[in-house]
């Protein structure tokens, strides 16, 4: 498993309480600061300062790539996309916010009320089928839902 934007490692926090463990897992992150917490709350577990465009995964391969929450933010989503797809057997898993849901929610909370809801660090807006439109080039679609207020898509990478 490789969890790109791993970010403090909560993911690994809710399969725990959920009794999922990984046979093997790695967190790759860019910042410091967040892997840092992930590292001292998960000592025994993986976690690793790079970007993915290193060299050092050019070779490399995983049953499963997820990406939770971390395509909104990037400048070249497809480019990394690509990436990921190059680099997973079998599968991945990748969460977006589902909008205008996402925003309109922020808006209904009050936050981020001078970008009208919109997260300053959000810079792509999908929803379930415009995800399924974006990631289907890259990887076959096994499955795309929605939980309020994300979409959550499962694919096959395409060889």
């Amino acid at each position: 498993m490789l969890d790109f934007g791993c970010g403090e490692g909560y993911i690994l926090d809710m399969m725990a309480a959920r009794e999922v463990a990984f046979q093997s897992y790695e967190g790759l992150d860019l910042r410091a600061d967040a892997l840092a917490e992930a590292k001292s709350r998960w000592p025994h577990t993986q976690f690793t300062e790079a970007n993915l465009f290193d060299a050092r995964y050019d070779q490399k391969r995983y049953h499963t790539v997820m990406a939770l929450e971390v395509l909104e933010h990037l400048f070249e989503p497809e480019k990394v996309l690509r990436r990921l797809a190059n680099l997973a057997d079998e599968y991945l898993l990748l969460t977006v916010p589902n909008e205008p849901w996402f925003q309109l929610m922020n808006l209904v909370r009050g936050r981020d009320l001078i970008r009208l809801g919109n997260h300053p660090e959000h810079i792509n807006h999908w929803n379930k089928n415009t995800f399924a439109d974006f990631v289907s080039p890259y990887a076959e679609i096994v499955s795309v839902i929605t939980r309020f207020p994300f979409v959550i898509l499962v694919a096959k990478p395409r060889p």
